[in-house]
């Protein structure tokens, strides 16, 4: 487990941690310290942020509660909790048959009232185990405070509950100083890194914009899969190179060749821009087509069981679908770009009909949806719409019992 903070000064990065809220007997540090990172663009001039503190708890047990603590916490009791604050995790079971296990799955958050009751009805539900996230997050747009007030949102589902992302549009960020893109997503995140940063890179965009259509990442946060108890999930990003021969296609065609269905049968799929989408919004972008042309037939061949995107402001289920025609065997997509965002619903639809392939559509409500893996041939998945904001209701607007295709 990585325990992310920062800090408005320069101190020793550590946590006190324990299976006892009154006995942090144990403890974690980042021998390299804190680090920090500056941002300059056209409208919002350059920034520099806090001192960002990731620690890593390693030889923790499985399925297990923990409580921890950051000691250095009372020195700036105006930016986080005192000192003598305790929150508490639960580690990730065994690869295996860990059932029930539960996922929250969101995406377009943003930083709204609407995003606040999202992340409300989220913290409501005491059975997510952990919140799968499909890129654009705080809408920071290079108005680099916006990363700082999301994350303080947030916190107190954050706390408790481990967060994965992936990479949105709104997180590419090009930085006029370097010609740099990705920069502040990859110095506030620490997921599982599949390749470490090399010493020199340079973003290969010609769009100087704050958020380029593409960059060039293929190392730390960009993309990586993890094992939860009987699934494996990936985050793919939808934003840097994804033809085959690129180094992410042969790392997912690597990666998924080398699941075993006995151990984790259910595999889960994230990236932001949707393959299948019958919104008029964000129809024919290269991103769409060209990850859709390389990757789908990894998916099919692989059995992969549902996918998640973001990107549209709607809800969009499909049923299983491959190549655009119904396949028992192939993935279910879901776009949950619904989250709060401030760019609000998506437009409309591209017909009144829906086409073959799509289950259920809605873009009028916000919400967010739930991933249960009941055993290893069931799952169900639910999206629960923001209902009355004031008041913090949500209901189930849609529900669907998932077929492990794998086993047909």
């Amino acid at each position: 487990m990585t325990v992310s903070y920062t800090s408005p000064k320069e101190c020793d990065s550590a946590v006190n941690f324990g299976l006892s809220a009154t006995d942090l007997s144990s403890s974690a540090s980042n021998p390299s310290g804190p680090s920090q990172y500056t941002h300059t663009s056209k409208d919002f001039g350059s920034y520099t942020s806090n001192y960002l503190h990731h620690i890593t708890l390693t030889g923790l047990s499985p399925a297990t509660t923990y409580h921890y603590g950051i000691p250095t916490c009372s020195e700036f009791a105006d930016i986080c909790s005192p000192a003598d604050a305790v929150f508490s995790f639960t580690t990730a079971p065994l690869p295996g048959a860990a059932f029930p296990t539960k996922f929250a799955i969101v995406g377009d958050l943003g930083q709204t009232a609407n995003s606040l009751s999202t992340v409300m009805h989220i913290h409501e539900d005491s059975d997510v185990a952990a919140i799968l996230h499909a890129g654009d997050m705080s809408y920071s747009d290079c108005e680099q405070p916006r990363w700082d007030s999301w994350f303080s949102m947030i916190e107190f589902l954050a706390v408790s509950t481990p967060w994965y992302v992936c990479v949105g549009n709104h997180e590419v960020e090009y930085d006029v100083a370097t010609g740099e893109t990705f920069r502040p997503y990859e110095a506030r995140f620490r997921m599982p890194q599949v390749h470490e940063e090399p010493e020199y890179h340079e973003a290969k965009t010609e769009d100087q914009s704050c958020c380029p259509s593409e960059g060039e990442y293929d190392y730390g946060n960009s993309f990586y899969s993890f094992e939860y108890g009987p699934s494996t999930v990936f985050f793919l990003n939808s934003y840097t190179t994804t033809s085959e021969g690129s180094a992410q296609y042969k790392w997912l065609e690597e990666t998924l060749s080398a699941v075993d269905r006995k151990v984790t049968p259910w595999v889960i799929v994230l990236y932001h821009c949707p393959w299948y989408n019958s919104f008029s919004d964000h129809q024919g972008e290269k991103q769409e087509i060209d990850m859709k042309a390389s990757m789908e037939d990894l998916f099919v061949k692989h059995r992969v069981n549902a996918v998640f995107s973001g990107h549209v402001h709607g809800y969009e289920r499909t049923h299983n679908v491959a190549f655009e025609e119904l396949s028992a065997t192939a993935p279910q997509y879901v776009i949950i770009g619904d989250g709060g965002n401030r760019e609000g619903h998506a437009a409309g639809f591209l017909d009144s009909n829906a086409p073959a392939w799509s289950a259920f559509r809605d873009n009028t409500i916000f919400g967010h949806g739930t991933l249960e893996l009941k055993n290893e041939t069931h799952a169900y998945f639910s999206w629960h719409k923001n209902v009355d904001e004031e008041e913090g209701l949500f209901e189930v607007a849609d529900s669907v019992t998932l077929l492990n295709q794998f086993f047909l």
